[in-house]
């Protein structure tokens, strides 16, 4: 059952992001200076070698090979979201997209995910692009997503590299009809549950009865946005179990590579207000259905130290 929780556990953030989807307009008031968080765009140079360093340092099991990946894949989608379809393997670091193979449509580890039925899902495919394997993601009025289920471990620094074509124009990650982004990378991070406000259980077990899927404690979600200022924290429009960072905005660095590192301690301290529980998911999300728009997005290589 638990190994069960953590293979659905984004796929529980997607019911925050749905009830968004549907949620009444609402206009967020200016950034809090005191909610804006630091800069964390580094020289890619810096993060390659930062990221070279990590892989010297092997997972503590091996990645599952393609073969089984996709036999459990397709196990599960012959079940359905209400089969009982195998757990995805529980691992102890992040599977590279450098380090996949382009005979592979989905770098091996990272398990899809959908937001519902009713939603068309965006594309993902490996794509050799500068020179490395990447994950080339296509939005068309759409939203899925890719995670990796971890073993539960400590939040410590985060890094990633990404590109996007250019913003959602009309996309305002303030309102909920308007909460899109052209590139989302979620950290979903354990915790008690009972502490929550009455209002959050309800909603997680609204979650839990109508999808039979269970919400993280809190996630963080850093997005490339088009009209809030970099560093803003927001809330999600529906739930605030979830903090989005802005690290990109606008037009000025679309058609380039942006790599990042962020502090997940400094930063969910400044998103929650407390310090985080252990991180048990990363995913990442190009989504398009509120505004009924297009994106094409590329996501190079995350890592967690």
């Amino acid at each position: 059952m638990a190994a069960r929780r953590y293979r659905l556990v984004l796929t529980g953030v997607a019911v925050a992001l749905t009830l968004a989807g549907c949620a009444s307009t609402q206009v967020s008031p200016p950034s809090d200076p005191a909610k804006m968080a630091a800069a964390s765009a580094i020289d890619c140079k810096v993060f390659a070698a930062r990221v070279a360093s990590q892989q010297s340092h092997p997972a503590d099991e091996p990645v599952p090979d393609a073969l089984t990946i996709a036999n459990d894949q397709a196990i599960e989608a012959e079940a359905g979201d209400d089969g009982d379809a195998p757990p995805a393997p529980l691992l102890a670091n992040l599977p590279r997209f450098s380090a996949a193979s382009l005979q592979s449509r989905l770098p091996v580890g990272w398990q899809p995910w959908t937001i519902n039925r009713n939603k068309t899902p965006t594309r993902y495919a490996l794509a050799e692009v500068d020179e490395r394997v990447v994950v080339h993601a296509q939005a068309d009025s759409s939203a899925s997503g890719l995670y990796v289920p971890l073993r539960d471990r400590d939040a410590g620094m985060l890094r990633w590299t990404w590109k996007t074509n250019g913003i959602i124009r009309n996309a305002d990650n303030g309102q909920g009809p308007r909460e899109d982004a052209p590139l989302r990378l979620f950290v979903a991070f354990d915790g008690d549950k009972g502490s929550l406000s009455l209002k959050d259980q309800l909603m997680y077990e609204m979650a839990r009865l109508t999808t039979g899927r269970e919400m993280p404690y809190a996630t963080l979600m850093y997005i490339w946005g088009g009209k809030r200022a970099e560093g803003s924290v927001l809330s999600n429009p529906h739930t605030d179990r979830v903090r989005m960072i802005v690290v990109d905005t606008g037009t000025k660095h679309t058609n380039e590579w942006r790599c990042h590192e962020r502090d997940l301690r400094a930063d969910y301290r400044k998103a929650f207000g407390t310090d985080p529980g252990r991180v048990i998911a990363v995913g990442i999300m190009t989504d398009t259905d509120n505004t009924r728009s297009t994106a094409e997005s590329w996501y190079g290589d995350i890592a967690l130290d």
